[in-house]
């Protein structure tokens, strides 16, 4: 079974090994972890995905600058072996969420153009493409830019 919770602080060096193992081509440090949870509660949502061993199998974050902007959808990650579990569109509604308490108008997030799967996902939950970011995870590397009104 698969539970969910806010991150904490002590999650972090679980984090930054993930982010090692989902993001290769761009991870994370542990200080851009540190710098983005300095936002938490009140301009960022962290939240963590658990196995039934209580063990962290994925994370998500997104930042709401202020009322009325947009919501820049952080990070969604979740190891391999708990993929297609349903755990993406959870974190993603937990994700749209908080930014609609937040008053944000929309979502916005990236996407590595050859994540298939990830892309799939953001379109079925209403996201469309309104751009390429090239080279945004390193050379060669280029993005889709997505976007979802929030009602």
């Amino acid at each position: 079974m698969i539970t969910y919770r806010d991150a904490m602080t002590l999650d972090l060096p679980v984090l930054v090994s993930m982010e090692k193992i989902l993001f290769a081509d761009a991870p994370w440090s542990m200080g851009q972890f540190k710098e983005e949870f300095k936002g938490v509660p009140r301009t960022h949502f962290f939240t963590v995905a658990l196995d039934s061993n209580n063990q962290i199998i994925g994370y998500a974050a997104v930042m709401v600058p202020a009322p009325g902007v947009e919501a820049d959808v952080l990070t969604v990650g979740v190891l391999p072996g708990h993929r297609k579990a349903g755990i993406g569109t959870a974190f993603m509604e937990q994700l749209e969420n908080w930014a609609s308490e937040k008053e944000s108008n929309a979502m916005m997030l990236e996407v590595g153009v050859d994540n298939i799967g990830a892309i799939a996902l953001y379109e079925s939950l209403g996201y469309s493409t309104i751009s390429v970011r090239s080279n945004y995870y390193g050379a060669g590397l280029d993005a889709l830019v997505m976007r979802k009104e929030l009602s």
